[in-house]
């Protein structure tokens, strides 16, 4: 089996819950606490300071990645022409900031407003409508050296993409090159019939993975099965991003939106370095 050569990055969610300079401290401990990269919420884009972001993390030698949850009012697959357009706009507003902070990874919701629930089936033109949006965004992001990650999620948290085989039509509809996949095992653990051949299946179009237990805790304390997916990343020899997600001390106002109520590690920091410690004792075990 081939190394995977993973490399490490956590979301600053782990100790905030609104991405601005006064957060860029942040910077330097995700890489005290040993990680390769560090990914950037773009919610709230307008508190983002690109410049500043790129000069701290390349001080001290960490990666930037960036992700993103479409709003209603943003909604690429909307029936509203409207709504599509401000899809587009904040889209490729997203991959001009992730641009100009030196990074080169763009993913997270990007297809549809997270949130948005349905009456009826999912249809083809629902995937036509995201797909004719994203295929837009993805033609300015090659100016701009980004790729956009798609992230198939939970069925209560979308109607449009939910597994990686959804993930893979949208993908073939929009046809560009700089558009890929981005796993979560979260979502992945409510969703998927199996973790190695589903892994298996998405590396050769993979740029991100949310390496995240099935109650957000610490990884290796949950139901998500780790070694298949470590072994499905060594087998298939992917060597790109992956990441923990870590919502324990999220602001109040973000339990709602991330459904987490209770206290699923002592802190961030525990989750995240023994999260990583395990993690790459796993990696180490399938590269051999």
């Amino acid at each position: 089996m081939a190394a995977t050569g993973l490399r490490y990055a956590v979301h600053a969610y782990a100790w905030t819950s609104s991405w601005s300079n006064a957060d860029l401290p942040i910077i330097d401990h995700v890489r005290e606490l040993g990680l390769d990269a560090v990914e950037i919420p773009l919610m709230e884009p307008d508190k983002v300071d690109p410049a500043a972001i790129a000069a701290r993390a390349q001080a001290c030698g960490l990666e930037v990645l960036t992700s993103l949850a479409l709003p209603e009012h943003a909604d690429p697959s909307s029936e509203d022409k409207d709504v599509r357009r401000r899809g587009l706009e904040l889209l490729t507003r997203c991959i001009d900031l992730t641009a100009n902070m030196g990074a080169s990874v763009f993913t997270g919701v990007v297809y549809s407003a997270i949130g948005r629930r349905i009456d009826r089936r999912v249809e083809e033109a629902d995937y036509e409508r995201a797909a004719e949006v994203l295929k837009a965004a993805a033609r300015h992001a090659q100016g701009r050296s980004v790729t956009i990650g798609l992230e198939p999620i939970n069925r209560y948290e979308t109607f449009l993409v939910n597994t990686a085989a959804q993930a893979r039509r949208l993908l073939e509809l929009i046809d560009e090159p700089n558009v890929g996949i981005h796993l979560d095992a979260y979502h992945m653990n409510i969703e998927e019939e199996d973790f190695y051949e589903t892994t298996l299946s998405v590396v050769p179009h993979l740029v991100h993975f949310h390496l995240s237990e099935s109650h957000r805790g610490i990884p290796g304390r949950g139901t998500v099965d780790w070694d298949a997916i470590m072994r499905a990343l060594a087998d298939g020899g992917y060597a790109g991003f992956v990441g923990l997600e870590s919502f324990v001390d999220i602001a109040e106002a973000m339990r709602a939106a991330t459904y987490v109520w209770r206290q699923l590690a002592p802190d961030s920091d525990t989750l995240v370095s023994e999260g990583l410690a395990y993690l790459k004792g796993l990696e180490a075990k399938y590269a051999a």
